[in-house]
């Protein structure tokens, strides 16, 4: 009996993409050091112990890889199924946190919902159920990215909803990324280039206006055309960023040795923790990760490449384009080439709801792995049928 039990284990990671896994895991790693390594001052100034956010980020990953774990399991019923509650679940909480006195304020934004010290960031869940319910609206209705009425137009206003949520929190760059994501999945759907077309410009003064709107994301734009104009001002992130990756070279400082994380890179930890690893780590760490970025994504779309099924291809795309998109936007602010938005690196940088998510995104492509021709679990879910 112990036997079969093991045999079985072994079976269901013969299935699954052990080349995504064990790229998600290396990022993972790489980020627990790194966060060990860049919040060590902040952590000692602010709470007396220079492993405060490491440990806090450990037991992140943890619960990320038990998440991972178990919906790496799920069938393509139990996606679906997950993916028609938490989409509006989502929903309901990006409402929730609006409530003052419920939402947790932060940074000037209300973007968190919490208690006893543990905090929800509901606009990370939602891109992800996002995905798998767009997916799913795009199989049960394959001729739907064709139509205007009664096919796109409901379902760009359904993203126009949830756009507003997060623009009242606000959080733009996760309305970026989302609406980035919806239109690759939608050109993955088949829709007509000249609506791709037609999309995306309709997008740029929606996207000016947002900017417009508020006169710190002017300002970012501002200090993006030039880092160097004001930088013990306005542009002080970006001239730090920038003097950290500058200041790194081939080989880096040193693990540890970094000195712009000695509060003078503001967000070292968390949005800029990219440019701790070119100071400290160098051009060879920094071209490390971007290639395992690029092995992550990749996997991504040879699963929905190789997959017969049109929610596997959605869903597994859509998901791709969600890991490639965000750590594009974070480390081409880190890098000056694209103005600060407030993201995340994907397992890289501390933060409990992103770590958690990204990983549970790995534990669905490894679902949608499962289900390829040829594996065990497409093997039993064709004899089912």
């Amino acid at each position: 009996m112990a036997s079969n039990r093991q045999e079985g284990r072994r079976t269901r990671l013969r299935e699954m993409d052990l080349w995504l896994a064990g790229t998600a895991l290396a990022l993972t790693a790489i980020g627990l050091v790194m966060v060990f390594s860049a919040s060590a001052p902040i952590a000692m100034k602010n709470y007396g112990d220079p492993g405060h956010y490491a440990l806090r980020n450990l037991i992140f990953a943890v619960v990320g890889i038990i998440s991972a774990a178990l919906l790496s399991q799920l069938t393509l019923k139990g996606i679906r199924d997950l993916a028609r509650v938490g989409f509006w679940v989502c929903i309901l909480l990006m409402v929730v946190v609006l409530i003052p006195g419920v939402g947790l304020e932060g940074g000037g934004a209300r973007r968190w919902i919490g208690a006893g010290g543990i905090t929800l960031q509901p606009s990370e869940p939602f891109k992800l159920m996002m995905v798998l319910f767009v997916a799913h609206l795009l199989e049960r209705d394959p001729g739907r990215v064709r139509r205007i009425k009664g096919g796109l137009l409901p379902l760009m206003m359904l993203f126009g909803v949830a756009a507003t949520l997060l623009m009242a929190e606000p959080d733009f760059g996760t309305t970026l990324i989302s609406g980035t994501v919806l239109l690759g999945m939608v050109f993955v759907a088949g829709i007509p280039y000249a609506w791709i077309v037609f999309l995306v410009v309709a997008a740029i003064p929606a996207a000016a206006a947002g900017v417009m709107m508020a006169p710190y994301r002017f300002q970012r734009v501002i200090s993006f055309w030039d880092p160097w104009d004001d930088p013990l001002n306005s542009d002080f992130q970006l001239a730090q960023s920038l003097i950290s990756f500058g200041s790194g070279g081939l080989g880096g400082a040193g693990l540890g040795q970094g000195t712009q994380k000695q509060f003078y890179l503001p967000e070292s930890h968390t949005d800029f923790i990219f440019a701790v690893i070119g100071e400290e780590l160098g051009l060879v760490w920094v071209l490390l990760v971007i290639a395992l970025f690029a092995v992550l994504v990749w996997r991504g779309f040879v699963i929905a490449r190789n997959s017969p099924d049109s929610y596997v291809r959605l869903g597994s795309a859509g998901l791709a384009m969600l890991l490639g998109t965000q750590a594009l936007a974070n480390m081409g602010v880190v890098m000056g080439l694209l103005p600060p938005k407030g993201l995340t690196l994907p397992l890289v940088s501390y933060g409990g709801s992103s770590l958690v998510i990204t990983l549970s995104v790995v534990g669905l492509l490894l679902a949608f792995s499962r289900t390829l021709p040829g594996s065990g679990a497409a093997r039993s879910a064709g004899s089912r049928e």
